[in-house]
């Protein structure tokens, strides 16, 4: 259990509430199998919902292996109004599948003029993904210098 915890030190998840269940080395990439489970939300009526949803989230390369997150999140639902809830975490953003490390590692690798292709492929993510967070950025231009 130590190593499991060495594990998120060295991937730098911080959510208390993500446990490393097994790790499989392939001979391309890493797989890590994760669960994320913590008590359901405060509504007064939700409860558990026996259903884990899985979700492939690539992360930033390890070791010299690609890394991919298998993270099952748990379901809530509510016993009155049946409304369902899924667990969030600090590592992807709500209704996203895309780490928050790997989006800075693609604005860090654009500022560096690198070429969108190849920072879609060394990431393993598609170029639409890259061209979005190329997308996000401003550029405003200053008429005082021309």
């Amino acid at each position: 259990m130590e190593q499991l915890d060495f594990i998120t030190k060295l991937l730098g998840i911080k959510d208390q509430n993500i446990k490393i269940d097994n790790l499989f080395d392939g001979s391309t990439h890493k797989e890590i199998m994760a669960r994320l489970d913590y008590d359901a939300p405060p509504c007064p009526q939700m409860a558990k919902y026996d259903f884990q949803k899985p979700s492939k989230i690539p992360y930033l390369e390890t070791a010299g292996y690609k890394t991919l997150i298998r993270l099952k999140k748990r379901r809530f639902r509510c016993k009155n109004c049946g409304k369902m809830a899924v667990a969030e975490t600090s590592l992807v953003q709500k209704n996203h599948q895309i780490a928050a490390a790997v989006k800075q590692k693609i604005a860090q690798l654009l500022i560096e003029k690198q070429v969108m292709t190849d920072i879609a492929h060394r990431l393993s993510i598609s170029t639409s993904t890259v061209i979005r967070k190329f997308k996000e950025f401003k550029f405003e231009t200053n008429w005082q210098r021309l």
